[in-house]
């Protein structure tokens, strides 16, 4: 089918053949999930910055200084914000203005900015119609629920208050209604089985139309529910999308409906939905301290270290033990060594006096120095007995076995002595080491607890142990649940079916030739825009971007940062370029970046994507692109100067 041709008839009629139901049918359930046909191809409408007032005071160190601030007569076209430095207002500025577009204040200004400030007027056209945001509140205050906010709209000279009231979440609401309504969005729908239904809206799109960095996805910031692929059919303004959206969510969330209801019992499916309920809240919880310290590892790693604390500590006090044993035998083995080589010397010590004493031949008497005759020793060696006193000469015994066995003795001593040291010395190395490695850990254990004393929202993490053991609780008692009788639900699943299928079939062929299209205008763009060694781009209709560069295949999320921030400008531009060329297509015409330069760029390169941006700005009279950057020479030769808002040498933008 045509999507020029097909009337909302002729597409009910479809879906009522292909579902073997009557269209009456088709159309309760079409009533029935609210889903409603969207045939016609939209027409773009734009948006454009006019002007942004501030006021306030700035509270510094130095002293306080007056906010005074004024950027008007804004129009389609490249605008510059600039600074000589970093640090002066250009990222705040552009966060302002987000946060006037989405109606979500404070948003991602910073908090000390923020404070400074009093009065914030955002001006904004959408096609010829003028509108105004305005937030007023006391100058240093910070919180957003003691804000006053209102949406205007310029009415013949007049500006008229369509809301007003606290900068909540109604004024939030009131605002993404208000431009939802003007740029004839539809919301996008989605349903998972773990979370439930989800819409997104205008927040959603508004986010695409800021890039400050290489972001996770093409379009947008969200990614969850295949919203970069919503935005990207939105852009590309195809018929039929918004219905096949809403189809395909029923559809789920029916078959889910049906899932449930064959719960063993009514108890048990209100268990699975509060156990649902509980693990959204869980993922929620555990999302929302990602990026901060993970207690749970910590402690788990620090239970392990206590584990070896002990077991360092066990080791200390064996090997201390051990030590204490070794000494003593250390010590007996010494002093038997000492014994045995004691005995040893004093027997060969007596042996040897003993033969000296034998072979002495006395002249004289030692006491009185009589002369002794030298043939009395002749006689008494004769005779066997002792030439001095005249006794039986006795030979001594023979103890060489003695000595050889006490040589022996102290031999094996030694050796037993000398096992016993190096043991010993062997103990007290295992103890040096078994220490090191306790207050090793010790140390460990200390910064662990360092960590965990210092790590912030330990609340949020309580709730997620919380949560844990609730959603773990309620499995439980599922469990335990014995089944029951299916209780009857409305099944309108197989006519969804069919919606979703015709409906799809509808444009399939359609954002087959825009994708084809843009593909071929966003390769020219990425070479232009600096992204080295591209062959081709080619965008498939589930929304995958699959590129070649440089002989390899790959995909967005393949790509380096620098080469991410320049393909989202890109992308925005050639959907931009081909809906222009069409005349037709969803894209606001306004796309705000912020320091696309401090994404791993040279100068060279920046200026050439800012040369390439202005070419691609100048071609369509309706697009507006403001960028943010420090004042690099290449930038200040792109831009007009009296499109530039410049904050030279030390000053500050506001």
């Amino acid at each position: 089918m045509s999507t020029a041709t097909t009337s909302v008839e002729d597409w009910i009629a479809s879906i009522a053949i292909k579902a073997k139901a009557s269209p009456d049918e088709v159309r309760t359930v079409l009533d029935r999930h609210g889903i409603v046909a969207q045939a016609t191809l939209p027409r773009r409408r734009r948006l454009c910055l006019a002007a942004i007032r501030l006021r306030g005071t700035k509270r510094l160190p130095e002293g306080e200084r007056a906010i005074d601030f004024t950027w008007d007569d804004l129009t389609p076209g490249l605008w510059a914000v600039l600074s000589d430095d970093n640090f002066r207002g250009k990222s705040s500025l552009l966060n302002i203005v987000q946060a006037a577009l989405r109606g979500e204040f404070p948003l991602h200004i910073k908090p000390d900015v923020w404070s400074w400030l009093s009065d914030v007027e955002v001006e904004f056209d959408i096609d010829r119609t003028r509108y105004r945001v305005i937030a007023r509140k006391p100058v240093g205050e910070k919180d957003p629920n003691l804000v006053r906010a209102t949406l205007s709209r310029l009415d013949e000279g007049t500006w008229f208050d369509i809301h007003s009231g606290p900068a909540d979440e109604t004024f939030a609401n009131a605002v993404a209604d208000n431009m939802m309504e003007e740029f004839g969005f539809a919301k996008f729908h989605a349903f998972n089985k773990d979370t439930g239904s989800h819409t997104h809206g205008w927040q959603a799109i508004a986010s695409s139309l800021f890039v400050s960095g290489p972001g996770k996805a093409v379009f947008g910031e969200v990614t969850r529910d295949g919203i970069p692929l919503r935005l990207l059919q939105m852009f590309m303004g195809l018929p039929w999308v918004s219905t096949y959206s809403a189809a395909a969510t029923a559809e789920k969330k029916v078959g889910a409906e049906r899932e449930r209801s064959a719960a063993p019992s009514p108890a048990r499916e209100r268990l699975a939905g509060r156990l649902a309920a509980v693990e959204a809240e869980l993922r929620a919880a555990r999302e929302a301290v990602l990026d901060r310290v993970d207690r749970v590892a910590l402690r788990r790693d620090l239970v392990a270290r206590d584990r070896m604390l002990v077991n360092f500590q066990t080791k200390v006090e064996e090997e201390r033990d051990h030590i204490a044993e070794l000494e003593r035998q250390v010590a007996s083995a010494q002093r038997s060594f000492g014994t045995v080589r004691r005995t040893l010397q004093q027997i060969t010590d007596e042996r040897a006096a003993g033969l000296v004493f034998r072979e002495l031949r006395p002249v004289c008497c030692p006491s009185c120095d009589e002369g002794i005759e030298r043939d009395r020793y002749v006689d008494a060696e004769a005779a066997g007995t002792c030439g001095l006193c005249g006794s039986v000469h006795v030979e001594p015994e023979d103890d060489t076995q003695m000595l050889d066995d006490l040589r022996a003795e102290m031999r094996d001593a030694e050796a037993v002595l000398a096992r016993l040291v190096a043991e010993l010395e062997a103990a007290r190395e295992r103890r040096r080491a078994s220490e090191g490695q306790r207050d090793t850990t010790k140390r460990e254990i200390e910064a662990i607890k360092d960590e965990l004393s210092s790590a912030e929202d330990a609340d949020a993490e309580v709730r997620v142990r919380a949560l844990e053991a609730q959603a773990a609780q309620l499995g439980e008692i599922i469990a335990e649940q014995s089944p029951a009788a299916v209780a009857p639900v409305a099944d309108d699943a197989e006519i969804l079916k069919h919606v979703a299928k015709v409906t799809k079939d509808l444009y399939d062929d359609t954002q087959r030739d825009l994708l084809k299209e843009i593909s071929v205008h966003l390769t020219r763009l990425s070479r232009d825009f600096g992204i080295k060694n591209v062959e081709s781009m080619d965008w498939t209709a589930n929304g995958v971007l699959n590129i070649r560069q440089g002989g390899t295949d790959l995909t967005f999320q393949s790509l380096v940062a620098g080469e991410k921030l320049r393909l989202r400008i890109a992308a925005a531009l050639a959907v931009i370029e081909v809906a222009r060329l069409r005349h037709y297509g969803r894209h606001p015409g306004l796309l705000v970046l912020d320091s696309p330069a401090a994404q791993e760029m040279t100068a060279d390169d920046f200026a050439a994507l800012m040369a390439s941006v202005r070419l691609a700005v100048s071609q369509a009279d309706d697009v507006q692109v403001v960028v943010g950057a420090v004042a690099r020479p290449e930038l200040l030769e792109v831009v007009d100067g009296q499109r530039t808002l410049h904050a030279e040498g030390d000053r500050f933008l506001f």
